[in-house]
């Protein structure tokens, strides 16, 4: 199956990466340029500079060390055609990444993602991009898993509106984990002050290529159940219309006093721990079938939100 996206062997990147930023990308474009089997490519040294502005010579110097280390194999050349290459495959599938076709192509008129990360000659931030999108969970964790980092906001209950109740959230409280995949990252600091998992998160997100995005809870802790999107799909303004209603009804102190706070939201009574939680979520999503039934399924969460809002106000 073949769509918006490509594969590549998490131990043959991080291969290409201990040879240096040249290699590491050309790899990336090598596999942005493979068929069905995922390991078969005619893209080279052209393709990598018309992608990621590398030298042709350059690009060509890394394609050949990625040979020599047996990462990738020149399996056909003939004159006036392209060469043909074998990247080296894991033999656990499960060791495979897959990656949106945007990371090499770019968006529009953008400068591609992967460019971008060449360009700041930082291979630590371009290791890690990549990895990230190998524990990206949207299924379970609707993005990075929350014990990597999240936030979380202290909690004050409004008032109850039937079988819900309404909070308010403020204060929030940010944190980042220095172990699994940043293992190691403690003691590191960055010339803009961000420490440890922060000096790799805080210049992707500012790069645009890692997002915040904002959910309702069962509660703060990492492992617990997302019940709806906090903000998209019209929650967000579902939350003004029940405030609205409080302010034209008998709730009037309620709203304005919902509205002290940074962010409200709305949660069934019998959930007693509910949190609003802050998550980081890859800005660009390979378009798998996991993609679109994730997708899906928080479209779900929202209109049932939306439903409930919208039943509040029409029934009372």
């Amino acid at each position: 199956m073949r769509g918006d996206f490509f594969a590549i062997g998490l131990d043959e990147f991080l291969d290409a990466c201990e040879l240096g930023m040249n290699p590491a990308v050309s790899l990336l474009v090598m596999a942005r340029g493979t068929g069905r089997d995922n390991a078969t490519t005619s893209w080279s040294a052209l393709s990598v500079w018309q992608h990621t502005g590398i030298a042709r010579r350059r690009a060509k110097e890394a394609i050949e060390a990625l040979i020599e280390k047996e990462i990738v194999e020149l399996i056909e050349i003939k004159a006036g055609k392209f060469p043909k290459y074998k990247i080296r495959k894991p033999e656990d599938s499960k060791r495979l990444l897959w990656l949106p076709n945007k990371i090499i192509d770019g968006a529009a008129s953008e400068v591609p993602p992967v460019t971008k990360l060449r360009e700041t000659g930082n291979i630590d931030l371009l290791q890690k991009f990549v990895q990230l999108y190998g524990i990206q969970d949207l299924d379970s964790d609707g993005g990075i898993p929350r014990d990597v980092a999240r936030s979380t906001f202290d909690r004050k209950k409004i008032c109850p509106i039937g079988h819900i109740i309404l909070y308010g959230f403020s204060n929030e409280k940010t944190t980042a984990t220095n172990s699994g995949l940043f293992d190691g990252y403690g003691d590191r600091t960055d010339e803009d002050g961000n420490n440890g998992a922060w000096t790799v998160l805080k210049p992707l997100i500012q790069m645009g290529l890692l997002e915040k995005v904002y959910y309702m809870a069962e509660s703060s802790e990492s492992n617990a159940e997302l019940i709806y999107p906090v903000g998209p799909h019209g929650t967000g303004d579902a939350i003004w219309e029940l405030m609205t209603w409080l302010e034209e009804g008998d709730g009037k102190g309620f709203a304005f006093q919902a509205q002290e706070h940074e962010a409200q939201g709305i949660v069934p009574k019998h959930i007693k721990n509910a949190a609003m939680v802050g998550l980081y979520r890859l800005l660009y999503r390979p378009k798998t079938g996991k993609t679109s039934r994730w997708l899906a399924i928080e479209m779900e969460q929202a209109e049932a939100m939306v439903g409930l809002v919208s039943k509040i106000c029409r029934e009372n």
